[in-house]
């Protein structure tokens, strides 16, 4: 009876380092994958065009300072471009959004360039009126004055908004013509720039009053400088309790090819929204100060305070904010005819 040969161990040895050898080799490329830093997909790069540097644009600015909108893969370039220029920017492609005034978009649809609002983060007048102090003591006017005679006291004096035909102009004019004051007999009404050079021309006595946005004027009174004669940030005139003041806008054809981006970049800004109306205001001076840094932090918190009041949480634009949009436009002949809300107003990139 033949004997069968005895079984080598060799291949069973052999099948077992190798086996041994794999499972290290996997373990080592997984360790490898676990610690290695990956490259992360590259932000979206975005460019955001406003007309004026101002508190009212707060929730943009926080949005930007506590990394909302580094959260959503957008890396977002703000850019001042003063008035009515921050819009053309958007229709010429050379920005993705814009943050201004509805009334900019309005002036733009009746020249045929239809834009589309999709949310809001100031849904009320923000433009204060301040006046050097000097002129209104020899007008008899302090701060407590009634409204009305505030305006009619801006009669014969040099006037500037930011820009000509700029929101704030517009807003200039409209006081003169509420108060029956001709604009062109009776004011020298000019735009002599933004921030700090309508401060400084106030000094000097360049001008002897101004309209802009929260906190220029106040830095103005809060300097000695001025006195604050409308302050619609702390919501003084009952004509601007709802107002398209700071609406996102962007252009239709962007929205329809980019629709994740526009719902990303409106989530950031009610995140933003949220934390201020939460937050005290005081908090959010730290957001403030890359934009506006020369301005003291307690005009920047004072200025905060205001305008947290005319912030939507919901980032909603009302009907109502729209009507009085157009009846302000429609009084000074900025515009021609109203123009309906769903022309103008989309609320499919809100959060649901």
């Amino acid at each position: 009876m033949t004997s069968m040969p005895a079984h080598s161990d060799d291949g069973r040895d052999h099948a077992s380092r190798a086996s041994s050898g794999e499972a290290r080799l996997i373990a080592v490329v997984v360790l490898i994958a676990l610690i290695w830093p990956t490259s992360a997909p590259a932000a979206e790069k975005i460019k955001v065009t406003i007309p004026a540097a101002a508190v009212t644009f707060a929730s943009l600015y926080h949005a930007k300072a506590a990394g909302y909108f580094a959260d959503e893969g957008l890396d977002v370039e703000i850019v001042t471009v003063s008035g009515g220029g921050s819009l053309q920017a958007l229709i010429a492609r050379d920005a993705q959004f814009c943050v201004t005034p509805g009334t900019y978009q309005m002036q733009a649809f009746e020249k045929g360039q239809p834009l589309l609002a999709t949310a809001a983060i100031m849904n009320r007048n923000a433009i204060n009126v301040v006046m050097h102090k000097n002129v209104a003591r020899e007008k008899g006017i302090t701060e407590k004055t009634p409204l009305a005679d505030k305006i009619k006291a801006l009669k014969g004096l040099k006037l500037s908004g930011v820009a000509v035909g700029s929101f704030s102009y517009q807003v200039m004019l409209y006081y003169l013509q509420k108060a029956g004051i001709d604009p062109q007999k009776d004011v020298q009404l000019i735009g002599i720039g933004s921030g700090p050079a309508m401060v400084l021309a106030l000094e000097q006595r360049k001008i002897d009053a101004f309209a802009t946005g929260t906190p220029i004027p106040d830095a103005a009174v809060a300097r000695g400088i001025g006195v604050m004669i409308v302050d619609n940030a702390a919501g003084e005139d009952p004509d601007f309790a709802e107002f398209m003041m700071n609406a996102v806008i962007v252009h239709p054809e962007y929205a329809r090819q980019n629709p994740e981006t526009v719902r990303k970049m409106v989530r950031a800004l009610l995140k933003a929204s949220g934390w201020l109306l939460d937050h005290p205001a005081e908090a959010a001076v730290p957001s403030m100060k890359p934009f506006l840094g020369r301005v003291e932090d307690k005009v920047l918190a004072d200025g905060v305070e205001k305008v947290r009041q005319g912030i939507p949480r919901d980032g909603r634009i009302t009907p109502r904010a729209v009507e009085l949009t157009e009846s302000f436009m429609l009084k000074i002949g900025a515009i021609k005819t109203k123009i309906p809300y769903e022309k103008l107003v989309t609320n499919d990139f809100l959060p649901k």
